[in-house]
């Protein structure tokens, strides 16, 4: 199955994980703004954090409050290290440089032992934020908050957008999201495809891939940092939590961008190689995201994802062994619709006597057109097979 929808974005440069001896922190970048020239007109994207609007969700700037009880001995350690190559700097023109490369390696001594050290500290805490994503965004706002939040702007751009967005302009939600999607930065890749139909936005997630989690771990033995490889079912677990929590932590950020969205259908799914070796896109979840229930619910104190996510509506087969088995995802009622005509227009070309494979060799290209009718797919399949012998 390919991507249903037109637009593709990538995630880049808004919000960035970091993970650093001291913990968790996250780097908000500025963008600005961009003009957005198309067919339906000329539009203005604001990147949330150009906004300036913090504590809401609609910016994110979430605090990660990290930091570890041997952190101070760390800064030390830095410290001693800068201190080492301002040394070795200033005796260049004193010393040998064998002699110099000596004492650095001797003055970093103590830096890398900490480093060693908290080797397990930092793995702890990459893996936190990598498997847990869905904490550390804001909880979702509730429409009355989110009216609140909009009378209280000043008036301007800003203010004309959100009202927009709670009046459900079509362009002003997707552009919303799309500044929201252009300057996000995860610490793998991820690619989205959306479609606002009525109240409904429907994403469709291309997951990152169980090779974005390391395959071992640290942990201490007599007094030492040793690293054990992970076994399979740990990281297949690990992967499971990881897809399903980057599918939470968007559609929480996707629901305080307008009070006008009350569901999120979120469909993730990875590439794979079919036995003829073509590449496919496999769905591994497809969710009904309701924003009443986001809204009740305090994501920072979130432990039992798996609960949450299958609380909802949904299209999820995992084992208990956390092996996904490929679903078909929900889809909007236009591709429904698409699909519908398709296949009688299918069943028109087996009456006309064409073969099986002759037909299902024109079905993905005749599901990008937009008709109205079967017979018009029918025309533009039978001018798709001449086209192809």
């Amino acid at each position: 199955m390919g991507i249903r929808f037109s637009k593709s974005i990538k995630i880049n440069n808004f919000l960035k994980l970091n993970f650093t001896k001291n913990g968790i922190s996250a780097t908000v970048g500025k963008r600005g703004a961009s003009v957005n020239i198309g067919g339906r007109g000329t539009y203005l994207n604001l990147s949330p954090n150009a906004l300036g609007i913090s504590g809401t969700g609609l910016s994110y700037r979430q605090k990660i409050a990290g930091g570890s009880s041997s952190s101070k001995k760390k800064q030390k350690a830095v410290k001693k290290q800068e201190t080492a190559v301002t040394n070795t700097t200033s005796s260049l023109k004193k010393k040998g440089y064998e002699e110099i490369e000596n004492n650095f390696i001797n003055e970093n001594a103590y830096a890398d032992e900490i480093t060693e050290t908290d080797a397990v500290e930092e793995y702890r805490n990459n893996l936190e934020a990598t498997i847990n994503l869905h904490k550390y965004t804001d909880n979702v706002m509730s429409k009355k908050q989110f009216a609140r939040f909009v009378d209280g702007l000043d008036e301007g751009m800003n203010k004309e957008i959100y009202n927009l967005s709670m009046q459900g302009d079509e362009d002003i939600v997707e552009s919303l999201v799309s500044s929201f999607m252009n300057n996000l930065t995860l610490a793998y890749d991820v690619r989205v495809n959306y479609e606002l139909e009525d109240n409904v936005l429907y994403v469709d997630l291309d997951l990152p891939e169980i090779e974005d989690l390391e395959t071992s771990y640290p942990t201490y033995s007599n007094g030492k940092v040793v690293y054990r490889n992970k076994k399979g079912i740990e990281l297949k677990g690990e992967y499971a939590r990881m897809v399903l929590s980057l599918g939470v932590f968007l559609s929480a950020n996707y629901f305080n961008l307008s009070s006008f969205i009350d569901e999120i259908v979120m469909s993730g799914f990875t590439t794979i190689r079919d036995k003829d070796g073509e590449l496919v896109d496999q769905y591994l979840y497809s969710v009904r995201y309701t924003r009443d229930i986001f809204e009740k619910t305090d994501l920072s104190k979130l432990d039992d994802l798996f609960r949450f996510v299958l609380s909802f509506t949904n299209r999820i087969n995992l084992s208990k062994t956390f092996s996904f088995k490929a679903i078909k995802p929900y889809e909007t009622k236009i591709v429904i619709k698409t699909n519908s005509l398709v296949e009688e227009a299918a069943l028109g070309l087996k009456e006309f006597g064409y073969k099986k494979a002759e037909i299902d060799a024109i079905l993905p290209k005749l599901s990008e057109y937009h008709y109205e009718t079967s017979g018009e797919y029918l025309k533009q399949a039978l001018r798709l097979i001449k086209e192809s012998k």
